[in-house]
């Protein structure tokens, strides 16, 4: 089902004009998908179910999958909101992730920092981190692996409003 994610993301912007759509594909190996779109024009929200050989899974998108939370269960910075995400649904391995950014008036660091001491309260390893610095300010990133091959990744980055935009990625198994 892994491979299905990015056609359906793709689908999911195609269908954001309608409100509920149901269609079948074939893919180049002759499988049938039953793609259903139900879609909120107005607010760039909704959800994208696919069903295929392998089991079904869901896309939800805009306001909606911010209504849902954060990967992984994660929570909201303090003080922050979340302007974007897309979360994807399970497969029949139970595997799913998601996307999310969320805004803040708070620096890189602080933001790294609250991410990482919660990734490591829930058991998380950090792999890799770094910091860079351009003439913006300063990008501070971590990814760290947890259990049932759950990883994560966090960026964050100054933003225009004198702010930080963090992009949380997440998934793993449920």
């Amino acid at each position: 089902m892994r491979h299905l994610i990015p056609l359906a993301a793709m689908l999911a912007l195609a269908a954001c004009g309608s409100n509920e759509d149901t269609t079948t594909v074939t893919t180049a190996d002759g499988e049938e998908i039953k793609i259903t779109s139900d879609t909120n024009k107005d607010s760039e929200s909704g959800t994208i179910t696919f069903e295929g050989k392998d089991g079904e899974g869901k896309i939800t998108f805009g306001d909606a999958a911010a209504k849902e939370g954060l990967p992984l269960g994660l929570p909201v910075y303090p003080g922050g909101e979340v302007k974007g995400a897309f979360m994807g649904g399970s497969d029949k391995d139970g595997t799913g992730g998601g996307m999310a950014t969320v805004l803040t008036k708070d620096t890189p660091a602080e933001v790294i920092g609250f991410y990482k001491a919660e990734a490591e309260r829930r058991g998380f390893t950090i792999n890799t981190q770094s910091t860079t610095t351009s003439d913006k300010g300063e990008t501070a990133n971590f990814s760290a692996k947890g259990d049932n091959d759950a990883t994560l990744v966090v960026t964050a980055t100054p933003n225009e409003s004198g702010g930080t935009a963090a992009v949380i990625i997440g998934g793993g198994k449920n």
